[in-house]
């Protein structure tokens, strides 16, 4: 593991999130999005109040990850539960960045008092399920055929992690 810093986001931090999700976008495979992100709507997206957050991984003054959480829902029975994401420089991974990330996220939601995080994966994408299932989460379903990508269906995972 390298030594890295998770911290809070902050507006500064928006070129580099968007950097490196654009880079997910154009090799595929773990969204949906197929237009790029713009660093001025992502500094939006960090501004937003609880219980959305955004945290980066950093070493040397460089952003090797982010992850957010945002809520699954704005139905107000749906106020304890979150959506989450991690991304992360494609030269950043295999190094323990996510785990970091992933705690950081487990510790906002618990201290925000969220009960309920869910992650919904594209199924193709093994190693993030692995990911998630080494970090408690549990999948609760598949969503067969939910999204088109590259002239192909997609399943999506639904995975949930529950905070007592």
């Amino acid at each position: 593991m390298i030594e890295t810093q998770i911290r809070r986001a902050i507006t500064d931090d928006a070129t580099a999130i968007a950097d490196i999700y654009n880079h997910h976008i154009e090799i595929g495979g773990s969204t949906f999005d197929t237009q790029l992100w713009a660093a001025t709507n992502v500094g939006k997206l960090i501004e937003k109040p609880i219980p959305n957050a955004w945290f980066v991984a950093e070493s040397d003054q460089q952003i090797l990850g982010w992850a957010a959480t945002r809520p699954h829902s704005q139905r107000h029975g749906y106020r304890y539960t979150c959506e989450t994401a991690i991304y992360l420089h494609p030269n950043s991974t295999g190094r323990g960045i996510g785990d970091q990330l992933q705690a950081q996220v487990e510790a906002h939601c618990r201290q925000v008092g969220l009960h309920h995080a869910v992650a919904k994966i594209i199924s193709d994408n093994r190693r993030s399920i692995s990911f998630h299932q080494r970090h408690g989460y549990e999948i609760v379903g598949v969503q067969k055929e939910i999204g088109r990508m590259q002239d192909k269906w997609c399943d999506v995972t639904i995975m949930q992690r529950i905070f007592r």
